[in-house]
């Protein structure tokens, strides 16, 4: 009956409708996309077929709720109350799902089957927007709060994973995103437990957190990927001839079994920006590796702590067969491999790294500076970067980059970082504004001598850019007492015509100027 409503209200003559809907019929079987150019060439049922259910798809087109806490209500999803429930809600309201729709999750733990099937996964769907982090309640999307609401995913199915052990009855894959483009969206979660040891022909193999294949390039942002393994390649995800974009992701402790703690990418064009690599492993390619004429491009990430246990090498990073990557403003320190480069190594294809700072890798032979990257066969182009015992290149440092605390992994930059204003501006991808914790990017420190490249303020290098210190909060209080008053006014009077500290508005002189802004913010701070 809502396809007779959608009919009358597009003007057609209600008498017709069982004529017209068997003819729509065909024209969608032979062209269910309604490409632009069919619109001019079919005749009128075909258009306005195509217009009644486009008009009927966007008029479908919801928010739909889960809550895995809740216990009353309808559990059809059509709101807080109503939302979908247990640890099956996500999957409801992903098979109930149609383009346009956004799922809005609340916290608590999910998984891709309430059964004991291992083949049955969360898939991402085209136009569909999935976003976790809400207490329950919310009324807009930027109320969510994905810290304070954890939503977790986990293959783990039986909920008796014991570090390493009982994991054989968990999910192959958590999420598939193969075949959903862009607009598949999943935002705000952590995904944990898959373990992909099935069979190779049918990719069971891999991907235990995510596997994208067949064209497929879902967009992944604010989720933390944990504790996911598999037997052939890419711990917590797997994209062969695909792709895929990961922005504020992090990737920690995964076991990629062969290739790739984190990711194994053969074929495949995928960015990640602002993300961090740690405690991955793989026999090659501790975090990532890059195979197969694929395309990964790194900004303002981290990779720390990956180690690569078997002969391949390549703590941080793998690249073969072709492949190549590009890394902007990131920092490799204290990944390590049993050979062949604790940091990275290129077997093949050209590569570049620029505004990076690779320090305190390991492996055979210590911290050397093939150790930090190497160039086996490949094409390493280095430049405006830190590299502990140096590398060939443009403007490259062999020194210290000074972190606030690298034990730690506090990978920010000292007062007296030489990273500081030494980076090549025209080397920071297009658009890209902020660094890893979302500061600015540019930022001129005035106790530093630029040594980069460009048009000051100077990018720093690695992924984060030292932020000045905050202005006082009452720069006319001269003598920091917490007031504004007679001795702040003797002090500003007696350097008067000076530079001096009276000097509140940085003209370069103490003037009326600056009398002017003490008279006004005079009495407490």
């Amino acid at each position: 009956m809502g396809y007779i409503r959608k009919a009358a209200s597009a003007g057609l003559d209600l008498r017709h409708t069982r004529g017209f809907f068997t003819r729509c019929a065909a024209i969608l079987t032979v062209n269910p996309f309604f490409q632009p150019m069919n619109f001019k060439t079919t005749a009128f049922p075909s258009a306005a077929c195509a217009s009644i259910f486009l008009t009927v798809t966007s008029a479908q087109a919801a928010v739909r709720y889960v809550d895995a806490n809740l216990t009353t209500g309808a559990n059809n999803g059509t709101s807080w109350a109503d939302a979908y429930q247990g640890v099956g809600g996500l999957a409801a309201a992903l098979t109930a799902s149609v383009s346009g729709d956004q799922i809005w999750v609340a916290d608590g733990t999910y998984k891709p089957t309430t059964g004991t099937s291992r083949t049955v996964f969360l898939t991402l769907k085209t136009g569909v927007a999935i976003y976790g982090g809400f207490a329950g309640g919310e009324g807009k999307l930027a109320q969510r709060d994905f810290v304070a609401n954890p939503c977790i995913v986990t293959g783990d199915l039986l909920g008796n994973d014991n570090g390493a052990a009982n994991l054989t009855d968990n999910s192959y894959h958590v999420f598939v995103g193969s075949a959903a483009t862009a607009t598949a969206i999943l935002d705000g979660f952590t995904i944990k437990g898959g373990y992909a040891n099935g069979a190779t022909a049918s990719n069971y193999d891999k991907g235990g957190g995510i596997i994208v294949t067949g064209s497929g390039s879902p967009t992944i942002r604010n989720c933390t990927f944990t504790g996911n393994r598999c037997t052939f390649g890419g711990g917590a995800g797997y994209i062969l001839q695909a792709g895929a974009t990961f922005t504020n992701c992090r990737f920690e402790n995964n076991v990629g079994g062969s290739y790739g703690g984190a990711f194994d990418m053969n074929t495949t064009t995928v960015t990640f920006e602002r993300c961090w690599f740690q405690g991955n492993s793989a026999a090659r390619a501790g975090a990532c590796e890059t195979f197969g004429t694929s395309q990964t491009r790194y900004t303002n990430c981290v990779f720390t702590g990956n180690t690569a246990t078997g002969t391949g090498g390549g703590g941080a990073l793998w690249i073969g067969n072709a492949g190549t990557v590009t890394a902007r403003n990131s920092t490799f320190v204290a990944n390590n491999a049993t050979s062949l480069a604790g940091g990275i190594i290129n077997t093949s294809g050209s590569s570049t790294f620029s505004n990076c700072i690779m320090y305190a890798n390991t492996g055979p032979g210590g911290t050397s500076a093939a150790n930090q990257i190497s160039a086996s066969g490949g094409t390493n182009t280095v430049s405006y970067s830190i590299v502990q015992g140096g590398a060939t290149g443009t403007a490259n440092l062999n020194v210290d980059p000074l972190f606030v605390n690298q034990a730690a992994r506090d990978f920010r930059l000292q007062a007296a970082s030489p990273a500081i204003d030494s980076g090549s501006n025209s080397m920071v991808p297009a658009g890209v504004t902020t660094d890893f914790d979302l500061n600015p990017r540019f930022v001129n420190d005035p106790t530093v001598t630029d040594t980069g490249a460009g048009t000051a303020p100077i990018v720093d290098r690695g992924a984060f850019e030292k932020q000045l210190p905050p202005p006082p909060p009452c720069p006319a209080d001269l003598d920091g007492n917490g007031a504004v008053d007679a001795a702040d006014l003797s002090g500003l009077l007696s350097a008067w015509g000076t530079a001096g500290a009276g000097d509140i508005d940085g003209s370069g002189s103490v003037d009326a100027a600056d009398l002017a802004v003490l008279l006004a913010a005079w009495g407490d701070c």
